[in-house]
């Protein structure tokens, strides 16, 4: 129950080594520097036994449809009696049932934020495991996390992997990992490395490897009906999530992965001037902009571009990432040594990258 969405030159003395790349490192920062992120050598792996007693909180969704056969996807038990899933699971449904510990129970009713994707489902004969949701409302990037859901509609399926992006929209962040997911695993859960639930699995772009994207916990915490806040079941005819949306109206984040994964540089600068003033605390627009600036080769304009990003948001490891590429690239040593030692403070390994990156730019010119 998933659909495909898009991921998302200079003075002339530049090797065609070099300008082949400015292009490659210029998406790769817009699609937040995802590839860039390596596994935490330090970290210790997930286990799959740690999450037996985390799964027993997903379960299978079972929608009939108004127009006649069954949609398939997965929910998570947030609190007694109730679980959570995608809108677009449950959307044409006429009934709709839970299967669980080998047995089916009938939802009774609903309550549906068909704008954001999130639906509630009241079960009143389940009284399974409750998942623990998280307290912050964002994981950190690079943290590792558990995509946990009926993939293919079949049995639970178990894939680990890490935050590569937080996407501010509408007052929380999507979460972006490479923990993979396909058809029938909507709905359900993305869990911290402490089996807390972090995330609604809820759509992926086949185009790229980290391109797994989860509704933030918040959501789900702020949305959570009351004893009078359910429906009966029935077809939600205008429950369009945002992703769903024509391009034009989707969110930033999405239209601008769309242009970079086509190199459409001065359109995604031009975005990003409006997204930016749609949204003024965001860092991303900035960031983003400044990969953009990068690979049209115009890394003053882009070290400007980073600074903003990191006067909204100081520690991001990805924006000094990105500052010390385009300082680097326009030869200030100085001042791209100083942005690589602030991102190997904050992030090792992706200094680690970062400094193979700079090496291959030296090289270059």
């Amino acid at each position: 129950m998933t659909r495909k969405v898009s991921p998302h030159h200079g003075d002339g003395k530049r090797n065609a080594g070099e300008l082949a790349r400015a292009p490659l490192l210029a998406t790769l920062l817009v699609l937040a520097a995802a590839a860039f992120i390596p596994a935490f050598a330090s970290s210790q792996p997930l286990l799959p036994s740690a999450f037996l007693p985390v799964a027993a909180s997903v379960v299978r969704v079972e929608a009939s449809r108004q127009q006649q056969g069954n949609s398939i996807g997965s929910g998570v038990v947030v609190a007694p009696s109730i679980v959570v899933t995608n809108c677009h699971v449950t959307r044409d449904a006429t009934a709709i049932r839970i299967s669980a510990s080998g047995q089916l129970f009938e939802v009774t009713g609903q309550h549906a934020d068909g704008a954001h994707d999130v639906c509630f489902l009241h079960v009143p004969g389940w009284q399974g495991k409750v998942a623990t949701l998280a307290v912050e409302n964002d994981p950190r990037l690079g943290d590792p996390v558990a995509a946990i859901g009926f993939t293919g509609g079949t049995g639970r399926s178990l894939h680990f992997g890490r935050v590569r992006a937080l996407h501010l929209f509408e007052g929380a962040r999507i979460v972006q990992s490479d923990a993979a997911f396909t058809s029938g695993a909507s709905g359900g859960g993305l869990f911290d490395r402490d089996g807390r639930l972090v995330g609604l699995l809820t759509f992926r772009s086949r185009e790229s490897a980290t391109g797994f994207y989860a509704l933030p916990v918040q959501w789900i915490r702020d949305r959570m009906p009351g004893d009078n806040g359910w429906s009966d079941i029935h077809p939600l005819p205008d429950a369009a999530p945002f992703w769903q949306r024509d391009i034009v109206t989707q969110p930033y984040f999405m239209r601008a992965a769309s242009l970079g994964a086509q190199q459409r540089w001065p359109e995604l600068i031009e975005l990003t001037a409006a997204w930016a003033r749609s949204d003024p605390g965001d860092a991303e627009p900035f960031r983003v902009r400044g990969g953009a600036l990068q690979a049209l080769d115009l890394g003053e304009s882009a070290v400007q571009a980073f600074n903003e990003a990191l006067r909204l948001e100081p520690d991001n490891p990805l924006t000094w990432y990105g500052l010390a590429l385009a300082y680097a690239s326009i030869g200030e040593t100085a001042a791209a040594e100083h942005a690589q030692s602030v991102t190997a403070h904050l992030d090792r390994d992706l200094a680690t990258a970062l400094r193979d990156e700079i090496a291959s730019l030296a090289t270059a010119r």
